[in-house]
């Protein structure tokens, strides 16, 4: 892995859920239309919104976080951002540079997020080994509001209820398998995960094995034959 010269992102290492680490950068303004007292750290096991994936919620040093905010500063080197610990304008704010603070993640929003994450890996490959011609572009694991959108390639003869039957079909019987989550660091950085066959860039969080992430289904799925997209909505069982 190369090094990163700003924040180190200990959650695409391991699922640690409290870890120590050291405000190096402390600040005030507006992120996100809102204003807030943020801190940056030398380290931090909280996930920032991004990839789809919401953020984590939890504590630093018993102070509650509003918002987790992921600065990048190049996009030529998406391993070197910063992440700007956000807290409530009005919270009382004691913090100082170099001061040892105490990370605490919400264990059941983690989890959660990363089920879902995972599922929408699986939803994907599943729908790719199925019908080739389906290849995943976008995807959103937002509880209440978890897709995929996969673009059509070569303009099939695509059924729905014979994609749904086929995909659930196979990610049924890949999660009966429990199968491992792998990752791993590529030269340049970026990591990239494996949740089945293929390595996909990814800078979310997941399980450790498909059984964790549990039973899944299709919601919803809709085809847009004027833009070339399906779109499939996916919920945990």
């Amino acid at each position: 892995m190369s090094e990163n010269k700003h924040v180190k992102a200990l959650y695409m290492e391991n699922s640690t859920l409290t870890q120590k680490a050291i405000i190096t950068k402390i600040g005030k303004g507006e992120i996100n239309k809102k204003t807030y007292n943020w801190i940056e750290l030398n380290q931090t096991i909280f996930h920032p919104k991004g990839g789809g994936q919401p953020s984590d919620v939890g504590f630093i040093s018993k102070l509650p976080l509003a918002f987790l905010h992921k600065n990048i500063l190049d996009k030529s080197q998406m391993d070197k951002f910063d992440i700007f610990h956000c807290f409530e304008e009005n919270e009382p704010f004691n913090f100082n540079v170099g001061d040892v603070v105490e990370l605490n993640v919400d264990a059941s929003t983690r989890l959660l997020h990363s089920r879902l994450h995972t599922a929408g890996h699986v939803l994907a490959e599943a729908i790719n080994s199925s019908f080739p011609s389906l290849v995943a572009y976008q995807g959103n694991h937002s509880p209440n509001d978890s897709y995929v959108k996969f673009k059509i390639i070569d303009s099939p003869q695509l059924e729905k209820e014979e994609i749904k039957q086929h995909a659930e079909a196979l990610f049924n019987n890949w999660i009966c398998q429990d199968l491992k989550i792998e990752t791993k660091f590529e030269i340049s950085g970026l990591r990239a995960v494996k949740v089945l066959n293929s390595w996909t860039p990814c800078g979310g969080t997941h399980v450790k094995n498909l059984k964790e992430m549990g039973l899944m289904e299709i919601s919803d799925l809709s085809i847009n034959k004027k833009d070339c997209t399906v779109t499939i909505k996916y919920r945990l069982t």
